[in-house]
């Protein structure tokens, strides 16, 4: 038998009545972990039988949360060698999702892995390729794709609620704490994460693909880094300590935890992009690092009305052109930063895993996000206006 004929019947779905799944997980953080956890909790037959994570420390928590007792492997073909594991979950540094991914799929396993898909239009091509040859299912995490907030405008925009779509613009302006975690921890560094833009915004890039139904044609971006600088660090003192004595721009829980002022970095902290799509649809996106206002919002214009959203308030408002028309209230309320898509990916996931079906979002979704973010980026460094085909024409 062939190894691709092997790994083919390998990855069939799964039988509803298995006695087990074993999970093998690669990067124990709490990206990864959250997950996880949102798996185990939804069929007993799911159970973590090997981990990996080259920090001691996130292997230590991951275990205090997993009531089984997995083996802790020294690297990541060891766990995905193992004939006890059947599903792959991902959560690593994002330069490594690649090879993992890779070498899952060559192991005949079926693959979930966080966002971003990977740190190279040339990684992405090799991961589709494996894919391809393995008849693997490969769930990426775009949480956002299914949060039902992001599902309601997505849905009101295909229907012709607002006509047909003409322009929008929409944002990530993440909490300064927030801002201040990022430039301390790992993915300060393009040779880690990518640029912020990718490791970061590639959710929001890719719900903007996926409300237009279509593919940018040409990008545009200016970047830099403002804020986080040396000199910046008179903001501390500025701001002073949080109410349980906290200091600001370091509250959130890092394994790294450099000062983000002073810390070596590569990355923006503020990033503009304008977006041109085959379709003709032309949209503006902000990202900001250190804001006051945190903000997920977008406002798309079409020819018979436009909608006004922001995940964070839950709020969707829609209104059609005309005189004294109403403004109709499609929010469906606040719930968290993920819009409650961590449970509905879980509920995706233990589907696909055992049943086959197709994943919300998978290997073509990560292609087009990551190929579109690498041209603003691109942009961004070049100062030039970049075309798209370069990077369509990498895959198929």
């Amino acid at each position: 038998m062939t190894r691709a004929r092997a790994v083919l019947l390998y990855c069939a779905p799964m039988s509803a009545d298995s006695d087990r799944v074993g999970i093998g997980v690669i990067g124990c953080g709490g990206m990864g972990m959250a997950i996880v956890s949102r798996v185990l909790a939804r069929d007993k037959r799911f159970e973590v039988t090997a981990v990996y994570d080259p920090d001691e420390r996130s292997v230590a928590r991951a275990l205090g949360e997993i009531s089984t007792h997995p083996d802790v492997c020294t690297d990541h073909r060891a766990v995905v060698d193992r004939p006890d594991v059947n599903l792959v979950m991902i959560a690593s540094w994002n330069r490594f999702h690649a090879d993992q991914t890779v070498d899952a799929f060559h192991a005949g396993k079926h693959v979930f892995c966080q966002k971003p898909m990977a740190t190279t239009i040339e990684d992405c091509a090799r991961m589709q390729r494996a894919w391809r040859e393995s008849g693997a299912k490969f769930t990426l995490g775009f949480t956002l794709r299914y949060a039902p907030h992001y599902r309601k405008i997505q849905q009101l925009v295909a229907s012709g609620a607002i006509g047909d779509l003409i322009s929008l613009e929409f944002n990530e302006t993440i909490d300064f704490n927030h801002g201040g975690y990022i430039m301390g921890d790992w993915r300060r560094l393009r040779e880690n994460a990518g640029t912020h833009l990718l490791e970061k915004c590639c959710h929001d890039i890719d719900l903007i693909n996926w409300i237009t139904a279509s593919r940018a044609k040409r990008v545009a971006s200016f970047g830099g880094l403002d804020f986080f600088v040396p000199e910046g660090e008179s903001h501390i003192e500025r701001i002073g300590p949080s109410p349980d004595g906290k200091e600001p721009f370091q509250t959130w829980r890092s394994l790294v935890g450099k000062n983000p002022f002073t810390s070596d970095k590569d990355i923006f902290d503020n990033q503009v992009a304008i977006i041109e799509y085959d379709s003709g649809v032309r949209a503006a996106f902000h990202a900001n690092s250190m804001s006051a206002i945190p903000e997920r919002r977008m406002y798309l214009q079409g020819s018979e009305g436009a909608i006004r959203a922001d995940l964070r308030t839950g709020t969707i408002e829609l209104r059609k052109i005309g005189w004294d028309t109403p403004t109709l209230d499609e929010g469906l309320g606040r719930t968290d930063g993920h819009g409650g898509g961590d449970d509905i990916l879980a509920d995706e996931l233990v589907a696909s895993t055992l049943h086959g079906t197709e994943p919300s979002a998978g290997v073509l979704e990560g292609l087009e996000s990551t190929a579109t973010c690498l041209a603003i980026d691109e942009a961004a460094d070049t100062g030039q206006v970049v075309g798209m085909g370069r990077y369509w024409g990498a895959f198929n």
